[in-house]
């Protein structure tokens, strides 16, 4: 009677040791790497790549098994996953690190901003006269009138003057003088644009006024 006693007793024991020995593990998480695996960047991509200026693109992200993501250019430390929209002014490179215990990873993202359209060019000046008046006394009056000019000038010594007038000229021999309008042209270069008129002055006759019968 003794041996089936001390053979249940042991039976017994055993399942009662065994269960202690035996260690169940719980398989990792899908987002959790292995112990020294370095952080995984799946996605970091600028969206649309392309933008004008003012316009707004998003930056779009996805890592896992990091314990800090950040962003350069001022956005800081974000979430494994997300997006944000952003606004350059200039195309600009925007790099994402991803760290954990095995180091930090990076990856990067183009946003390119187009180059502004230049500015339509303004419209010539209008030079609406440029003439000249022979006198009683033999002098001439140069008479002009021009519009939407930056500037007004006459040759022969006169330099600039307003945009509309007059001026009293005895020129000892026959005489070219040349108008020039010029106006900033407002495109992408500042080009100067110049619109010239010019008119003959006969020499002055004599010294002696006319008299008209």
């Amino acid at each position: 009677m003794k041996r089936p006693v001390l053979l249940s007793l042991s039976l017994l024991l055993l399942l009662i040791l065994i269960p202690g020995c035996i260690t169940i593990q719980t398989p990792p998480s899908g987002n959790t790497p292995p112990a020294g695996t370095s952080s995984v960047i799946g996605t970091f991509v600028s969206n649309p790549p392309v933008i004008n200026p003012g316009g707004t693109s998003n930056l779009e992200w996805n890592v896992t098994g990091a314990n800090t993501v950040s962003i350069d250019h001022g956005i800081g430390v974000v979430s494994a996953s997300g997006t944000r929209a952003i606004s350059p002014t200039e195309s600009t490179t925007y790099t994402i690190s991803a760290t954990n215990t095995t180091g930090t990873v990076t990856s990067y993202a183009v946003t390119t901003v187009n180059p502004p359209a230049p500015a339509p060019e303004r419209a010539a000046p209008i030079i609406r006269e440029f003439s000249s008046t022979l006198n009683y006394d033999g002098s001439s009056t140069l008479v002009w009138n021009v519009i939407t000019a930056d500037t007004v000038s006459i040759d022969q010594y006169i330099g600039i003057v307003d945009a509309s007038g007059s001026r009293v000229v005895a020129p000892a021999a026959a005489t070219v003088y040349t108008l020039t309008a010029e106006y900033l042209k407002g495109n992408w270069a500042n080009e100067v644009g110049t619109v010239t008129r010019s008119v003959t002055v006969p020499a002055k006759v004599s010294n002696t006024p006319w008299v008209q019968y």
